[in-house]
């Protein structure tokens, strides 16, 4: 009510102190000391008007404070939240000006917007508690007809006293943005309060009353964009060189292109504030770089158990027993796993990664399961994608029509599922050899056992586990009904064990077809193509011979020759379309005196191999042991043992020296002596110097 004037029904319902509490009492007292009165429309009245009086300043200053304590302190609620909408001021005025980050300038001042999307919770708080302020204040202008300033006054005294409702009190305790350490005052708290309800008052003339509740902060535009660049220059390198490293590097730069160089901690800030997928580009490749990009998890839930396997190769973290010569050495592991239940199904231990033990692992597992899996995943080793295995006419998959996919070179991220399964079992069974070489180990007490084992007769090797007890190991650990199988239970599968998930995801519906014995010892006989020669067959430096190849096979016909890894007596032969010819024996043209298994000539060519290598080590060592020459110290030392006084007078050499000596005549025997002694009746005439020329 901003009108000074009441009727005398108000003011006695205002229960005024030393006024009556009654209409006529009020009407008296007015009357007697002669307070302003007029006449208005209004109900009560005669002929339809209503007098009102306007009460002394005392009285009026009464209303107001009685007013004020209705809004600020016996107000029963507070909106927590105001919707923030008014209708928007038509025109804007001329030292307003709005620029295209949504900031206004206003008399050269620039009031900075946040949207809604860059807003916090403390600015969110701080946004709802403003509007319950302002709004506090515009009720005290409204029912007590006073100004703003006064209602701010009104209410900074009643919150620093303590007196006002919590919610302002809390609301103004909130809208703090920099505390005084001394408290603040009436003075400072109004001051504040005014610049609150003007930013109020802006935004409501623009339609959102919060608008510019929230004091908006300029934007922070970053480093400079040429020491950015020259930092990624000198610090994204494979070398990995530090932060100081890379700063003391570009100051050539910046000297060449006559620029200043800026300090060591802009590098350092610009090092903090850049994302991890641009500072460490350069710095890390392959599977390290691709570890801090975002991946997309592989889903098998509509797979049944056996559609999909997975390989790989791992190398024992420990030292064993060597089958044949009995040193210590690595084996390794290679293992295929089921990967909709994670099952290990095959395993195959060798001594080196190669097609055979790709092949042995892969035959085990069907073997255990008699299926043959939809696709075949590998990465892209050379013994998985070998032309025995992986060759589209002759490969074993391609003979069983199992699809074969490798991962990115480079990348065993996409092979995770089997990645993760080597901490859990092989590493961990290393882990329980005392010949661990496991990287997580102590690597002092790897080197004091390395050393041991290098010994001839070192006391170490009584400890180094046999060739058997590593196999026994294996077996217990990767077995079919091995620990792992039957134990280890995963996250992935809701707690189940790889054995249990094997089992709840058979497909019921489908038809048993896996290989038998017999089809396995044929499906993982390698093949390789050749053309016969006249009914011969070479592979492998041995020759194989049907006679009957000559009739059964057009000119030039190629022919797939399927052969055993371990006997090499002889290979079977089929054409190109898969139809069997003959078989082809080891004959007598072969090179060797034997015949000798692929598996010995993969074995011979090892050892050549590490022989080849040894002899490098060796002569590199010998010519590092190459004599040198110390100076005028060692001419010294020689001149010691060499005499070099003349033995005889020294006579000047003429151009007869330089000449060469007639030849020696040689003795010649006579025709029939020779004759005589080819055919075995007559002495050597060689033997006889004084043989006269015949």
């Amino acid at each position: 009510m901003n009108s000074p004037w009441y009727s005398a029904a108000q003011l006695a319902q205002m229960k005024l102190a030393g006024l009556p509490g009654s209409e006529p009492g009020m009407r008296m007292r007015a009357q007697s000391e002669n307070w302003l009165s007029r006449q208005v429309p209004g109900k009560g009245g005669k002929n339809g008007l209503r007098t009102e009086y306007q009460p002394p300043r005392a009285v009026l200053d009464e209303i107001k404070s009685r007013r004020m304590s209705e809004v600020f302190e016996a107000q029963k609620q507070l909106p927590a939240s105001i919707d923030a909408t008014a209708t928007p001021c038509p025109a804007v005025k001329k030292h307003e000006v709005f620029r295209a980050d949504g900031a206004m300038v206003k008399r050269g001042l620039i009031r900075r917007v946040k949207t809604e999307a860059q807003l916090n919770d403390v600015d969110r708080a701080r946004r709802d508690a403003s509007l319950v302020i302002c709004q506090a204040i515009e009720s005290a202008m409204l029912l007590s007809a006073c100004s703003a300033r006064h209602a701010m006054i009104e209410l900074a005294e009643r919150v620093l006293e303590g007196v006002a409702r919590p919610e302002l009190i809390d609301a103004v305790a909130t809208t703090y943005i920099k505390p005084r350490k001394t408290g603040q005052t009436v003075s400072s708290l109004v001051s504040r309060l005014q610049k609150m309800y003007a930013a109020y008052g802006q935004g409501r003339s623009e339609g959102d009353m919060a608008r510019y509740m929230v004091p908006g902060k300029a934007e922070k535009h970053g480093q400079n964009p040429i020491h950015v660049h020259v930092f990624l220059i000198f610090y994204c390198r494979p070398n990995r060189p530090p932060v100081s490293e890379a700063w003391r590097a570009a100051q050539g730069w910046f000297e060449t292109q006559s620029l200043p160089c800026p300090a060591v901690d802009t590098f350092y800030r610009i090092e903090k504030s850049l994302p991890v997928t641009l500072k460490y580009r350069g710095r890390m490749t392959g599977a390290a770089w691709r570890s801090l990009l975002p991946y997309i998890s592989r889903d098998v839930s509509m797979f049944f158990t056996n559609d999909l396997w997975v390989a790989d190769g791992h190398s024992f973290k420990a030292k064993v027993q060597h089958p044949i010569h009995g040193q210590p050495f690595t084996p390794e592991v290679t293992v295929v796993i089921d990967w909709v239940s994670r099952r290990v199904v095959g395993w195959s231990v060798d001594l080196a990664e190669s097609t055979i033990a790709v092949s042995a692992a892969f035959r085990h597992a069907q073997q255990q399961t008699r299926c043959r899996p939809l696709i075949y995943y590998s990465d892209n080793g050379s013994g998985h994608t070998s032309k025995m295995i992986d060759c589209p006419v002759h490969g074993t998959l391609a003979r069983q029509g199992i699809a074969h996919e490798t991962g990115i070179p480079g990348n065993p991220q996409g092979r995770g599922v089997i990645e993760r399964l080597w901490d859990v079992t092989i590493i961990a069974l290393a882990r329980t050899y005392p010949t661990c070489t496991w990287k997580g180990a102590d690597k002092e007490a790897v080197r004091k056992m390395l050393v041991e084992m290098n010994k001839k007769d070192g006391l170490g090797k009584a400890a180094l586990p046999s060739w058997q007890q590593f196999i026994d190991d294996c077996e217990r650990v990767l077995g079919w009904d091995g620990e792992y199988n039957r134990e280890h239970a995963h996250r992935s599968l809701d707690k189940r064990t790889p054995a249990q998930e094997y089992e709840r995801r058979l497909d019921e519906n489908a038809a048993d077809c896996g290989p038998t014995d017999a089809e396995l010892d044929v499906l993982w006989m390698p093949e390789v193509r050749r053309v016969p020669d006249r009914g011969l067959v070479r592979l492998f430096g041995n020759e194989y011979s049907n006679t009957a190849l000559v009739d059964l096979l057009a000119e030039g016909e190629e022919v797939r020759v399927r052969y055993d890894l371990h006997n090499a007596d002889k290979v079977w032969l089929l054409r190109m379309d898969g139809r069997y010819l003959c078989e082809a024996e080891w004959n007598a043209h072969k090179r060797a005196a034997f015949p000798v298994p692929r598996v010995e000539q993969l074995r011979e060519g090892r050892a050549d191999g590490k022989i080849k290598r040894g002899e490098r080590i060796i002569n590199e060592a010998k010519a590092e042991l190459g004599n040198t020459i110390e100076g005028e110290k060692y001419l010294e030392d020689i001149t010691d043992y060499i005499d070099l006084t003349p033995k005889m007078p020294v006579r000047e050499l003429t151009a007869a020296d330089f000449m060469d000596a007639p030849a020696e005549k040689q003795p010649e025997a006579s025709y029939q002596d020779t004759v005589m002694w080819l055919s075995g009746e007559g002495p050597d005439p060689r033997e006889n110097k004084n043989v006269a020329a015949g």
